[in-house]
């Protein structure tokens, strides 16, 4: 059967990639989502000798000033024949960042190194608040934050009366993750998508621009609530509690891309062989296209 296409929709041009010295990884900023799209082909270029016995690829990103974390997508990620994609939405923005990909061998040993450094670029104002969904990607809201509350971090501080001494003893922990509300603005599609994003369990991701002084934020939303401002068709207004939680782990997480999935695939494509006179390699359908 012919593969289902709208001759009306505009075609997609990938961003040039950035790609590491060795030309086996390769890094592709996606600027809808705020993301960073990667992909290991250790055929490519001068190919690795033992391509064939890869299996897996970890890669890792380093922040500035940072100890280097696993990325969600690929920790590990196949790479079957040395061929592989991972995902990252998770990424500081308006900062370098490096990644580095390290293959996986058949008999669990570790292979070649290849590093590269991007930067995903900040958001402009006045919606310059990123709210997104670290389980779902493609679940994400570019917001304007219209209250940044102060932010509250509880003590942890035990006292027991010592006898004959007018002096507490005492000992104290670490401070309990900040808490605070806020306040957000929201218009058009996003206001679905930010509905979605405070009335479903799971963890987000808050980020912003490096000027607002707000560090990335892990949280978790309670007691949303959403106002109308003037008219239904106009500006919402969404409130709620946040609280920070630690960074979910990313042992074993699958890749997920924003909008495209078996389900995408299915809906867009009538037949695998409209599928595969589409995409010319496994790297390419892998990642709808970005890298071939």
């Amino acid at each position: 059967m012919p593969m289902i296409v709208d001759p009306s929709a505009p075609h997609i041009t990938p961003p040039t990639p950035v790609v590491s010295p060795d030309g086996w990884f390769k890094a592709s900023i996606d600027t809808l989502y705020a993301g960073v799209m990667l992909a290991v082909d250790y055929t490519a270029s001068t190919p690795y000798s033992d391509a064939a016995e890869v299996r897996k690829v970890r890669i890792m990103r380093t922040d500035p000033g940072k100890p280097a974390v696993p990325v969600r997508s690929a920790d590990t990620a196949w790479a079957i024949e040395g061929v592989g994609a991972a995902y990252d939405h998770e990424a500081p923005l308006g900062v370098a960042v490096v990644y580095t990909a390290t293959a996986i061998l058949a008999d669990g040993s570790d292979g070649p190194v290849s590093s590269l450094a991007v930067t995903v670029p900040e958001p402009d104002v006045p919606a310059d608040v990123w709210i997104k969904s670290v389980d779902d990607p493609g679940l994400s809201a570019r917001v304007t934050v219209t209250s940044w509350p102060q932010l509250q971090w509880e003590s942890r501080i035990d006292t027991a009366d010592v006898a004959g001494s007018p002096y507490a003893a005492t000992a104290q922990d670490v401070y309990a993750s900040a808490g605070s509300d806020i306040s957000i603005d929201a218009t058009g599609d996003q206001i679905e998508a930010l509905r979605t994003l405070l009335t479903t369990p799971g963890v987000r991701l808050i980020q912003t621009r490096s000027a607002n002084r707000r560090p990335d934020q892990f949280v978790l939303f309670a007691t949303p609530a959403e106002s109308v401002d003037t008219t239904p068709d106009a500006t919402r207004t969404f409130t709620a509690a946040v609280r920070e939680v630690a960074r979910p782990g990313t042992a074993g997480q699958p890749l997920r891309l924003p909008g495209w999935s078996y389900d995408h695939l299915a809906a867009q494509y009538a037949s695998y062989n409209a599928v595969e006179s589409t995409f010319g390699s496994y790297l390419a359908l892998a990642t709808n296209g970005v890298f071939t």
